[in-house]
């Protein structure tokens, strides 16, 4: 469990959101090392409201509020090749533009960056219907 500080609109228990980075106006801030201790790029789960709030200067309603979180794991297509549990790999978009397929919110409209790296917690059953040797995986 990580305590960190998030917006009104995301403090419901259950509320998943991604981390980015930290803004430039945050530098200036004494609790900048709790809100951005997080991994850049990583989803997360609320799993408990604190409601304490702490006054803020980036985010709507000048306030932001104690939550505890707990990292997402998230499912992404990956070529079968490198598809190992445990393995960390350098993560390549697919070259497809197929929006329709079942597998486009996890292959080519998920919000992985290009070039990440990424740990390969679990390979699962789904496979590229267009045979581009991609398999789902569960990663970090």
């Amino acid at each position: 469990m990580v305590i960190t500080l998030v917006p009104k609109n995301i403090t419901k228990t259950g509320s998943v959101f991604q981390y980015f980075a930290p803004a430039p106006e945050c530098n200036v801030c004494n609790l900048k090392n709790v809100c951005h201790n997080l991994k850049p790029g990583s989803f997360y789960r609320v799993v408990k409201f604190r409601e304490k709030e702490h006054k803020c200067f980036i985010h709507e309603g000048d306030k932001v509020f104690t939550v505890e979180v707990e990292e997402q794991e998230r499912s992404i297509m990956i070529p079968k090749k490198i598809a190992k549990e445990g393995a960390t790999v350098t993560y390549r978009r697919p070259d497809c533009d197929d929006y329709e397929c079942k597998f486009a919110d996890v292959c080519i409209l998920g919000y992985m960056k290009d070039k990440s790296k990424i740990k390969v917690n679990s390979v699962l059953q789904g496979k590229c219907p267009r045979d581009y040797g991609l398999v789902e995986a569960k990663i970090e």
